[in-house]
């Protein structure tokens, strides 16, 4: 009798994984049961048959819910006999499958039953069986090992080609119906990602972004999502009723999808062993711009990042910023300036001293009141705004475009120090490997150091990457002609400072010490190659009218 007395209570186990490479029909749950039925009617004797299946389980590993349940029926002696249909469906992990049939199994006084393998652990005596299992096995974890490499390079190739290969699209995005792999705008959701964007340039912190929202009875992400029919999970999910909260704003606040990047790669599984994921480092994303419709700026992203590194917390009794938080730099120490308030007349006054000088660690106080200097910061970008006003008319009045478009000659300029920093890191890295082989350095001392000048090179020709892709969209007339000036110009004639004026057109404020402050704006670079043009542009018409 094929099934005796102690080999009569059958698990069958099922297994199939697409990571695994398993494609063929025959692997099919379908096709692995009905095998396994055939096997059993062909052979007298089980009087109990229990199935186990794990539908989309890699056997890497043996953390798969249907065999650990048939583990646990094993110890409580409900099944004596597991039949599968090979031994690559049991697992695909050499060591661990090992383990299970030379040591689990007879423990615990289980029969494992290999039915296309011919293998057959009651017969444990055939010598042909202790030399061909162990090599089966080992070809099944070479072969996952093989499939691993084999997916990892696709996935690797469509985030390189900027194919959106996510199971689930980002919040304001959905996946077009015409092509998975790449993004479209769901209307509604981008408008609440721009109404969070505009809210943080407006001075509002996180938080109460998220109060607003949840006031306002806006869906969260991930209940937006499901309400989409999307089954949809993650390990933000916190409680029965989920609302917005300050991370999940931070999160939409820092997501570069929403400029038309696709940013993919931020982490990665250890080995096709071990399926936990690594974190990997933001200068090692892979990031494809101009991928999908934008839903936010450029610039406003910039700005909003910018922003977001200052320290603006707000008071408690307040929704927004204060009007200058994080932006007001002591023009002696280079540290921030302080708000404070005091009392005359019973008016309450607001004025900013250095942080350094307040903690009594030397520096002078720098001591400006807030009214002073908001007529001080107000007059000058009026006057700034003016002159650019100015400089835009005369040349375009003079009718001569630039030969190269305004903006241009900055990331030259950028893309040269760049090339500098290469090959200076280039240079080390040689000099580097002379001295180990002169011995002024250790084999491991070289290795360290050539690890961190790699890692710089890296980022150098990352940054010359994006910096390559702007001066491409600039000279190819993708982007607006001069979008910074056409951010200044909306506010020609300001009457009054808000937060939002300021997060637009400054980055920081310096306040010296005779009281006088110093403001880099943004895209100062910009604006001084612009007047720079315009002077040089009026000098060469006056001069061929007098040549006249």
């Amino acid at each position: 009798m094929f099934f005796n007395q102690k080999s009569n209570l059958i698990a069958k186990y099922l297994r199939i994984s697409r990571d695994d490479g398993d494609k063929a029909e025959s692997d099919s749950i379908g096709g692995q049961r009905n095998l396994i039925d055939d096997f059993i009617k062909q052979h007298d004797g089980a009087v109990s048959c229990k199935e186990y299946a794990d539908d989309g389980y890699s056997g890497t590993n043996f953390d798969r819910p249907a065999f650990q349940h048939m583990i646990e029926d094993a110890k409580r002696k409900k099944i004596n006999c597991i039949i599968v249909k090979d031994l690559s469906r049991l697992g695909r992990n050499y060591i661990e499958t090992g383990k299970y049939m030379n040591e689990v199994f007879p423990l615990l006084g289980i029969r494992l039953i290999a039915v296309t393998d011919h293998y057959d652990s009651a017969e444990d005596s055939d010598d042909s069986n202790q030399i061909i299992v162990p090599f089966k096995n080992l070809i099944n974890d070479a072969y996952c090992r093989d499939i691993s490499i084999k997916i990892r390079s696709q996935l690797d190739t469509k985030r390189k080609n900027g194919q959106f290969i996510g199971s689930f699209p980002t919040y304001g995005y959905r996946k077009d119906e015409k092509n998975k792999n790449h993004l479209v705008v769901d209307e509604y959701a981008a408008g609440i990602v721009r109404s969070i964007f505009q809210m943080k340039k407006e001075g509002a912190s996180q938080q109460h972004i998220a109060d607003r929202l949840n006031g306002m009875g806006v869906l969260p992400p991930t209940e937006y999502k499901r309400s989409c029919g999307m089954n949809y999970n993650n390990g933000f999910h916190i409680g029965e009723n989920p609302i917005w909260n300050a991370v999940t704003v931070t999160r939409i606040l820092q997501n570069e999808v929403y400029t038309g990047t696709v940013v993919q790669g931020k982490f990665r599984k250890i080995n096709y062993k071990v399926h936990k994921l690594q974190e990997i480092e933001n200068e090692k994303w892979i990031r494809v711009p101009d991928m999908h419709e934008a839903i936010i700026s450029q610039e406003l992203f910039d700005c909003v990042q910018d922003l977001m590194e200052r320290d603006t917390r707000t008071a408690p009794e307040n929704e927004n910023v204060s009007l200058f938080s994080g932006m007001l730099r002591c023009g002696d120490c280079g540290q921030n300036m302080v708000r404070r308030a005091t009392k005359k007349k019973g008016k309450r006054y607001f004025y900013y001293h250095c942080s350094t000088y307040k903690r009594g660690e030397g520096c002078t106080s720098h001591n400006i009141s807030e009214i002073k200097l908001k007529e001080s910061v107000l007059e000058s970008i009026n006057k700034q705004i003016d002159l650019l006003i100015e400089a835009e008319a005369l040349t375009d009045e003079i009718g001569s475009q630039p030969q190269k478009r305004i903006g241009v000659k900055t990331l030259d300029d950028q893309l040269a120090a760049l090339h500098k920093e290469e090959e200076r890191y280039k240079d080390l890295k040689a000099k580097l490997y002379q001295d180990m082989q002169e011995h002024v350095v250790s084999r491991e001392e070289y290795t360290q150091i050539s690890q961190r000048f790699t890692r710089k090179l890296s980022e150098a020709r990352h940054s010359m990457e994006e910096v390559e892709r702007k001066r491409k969209r600039l000279l190819s007339g993708e982007r607006r002609k001069r979008p910074w000036i056409e951010d200044f110009k909306s506010y020609q004639n300001l009457k009054e400072l808000d937060r939002e004026v300021l997060a637009t057109l400054i980055r920081s404020i310096t306040v010296n010490g005779n009281g006088s402050i110093t403001i880099d704006f943004r895209y100062g670079a910009e604006m001084e190659e612009l007047l720079e043009y315009a002077i040089d542009a009026m000098d060469e018409s006056e001069g061929k009218a007098v040549a006249k």
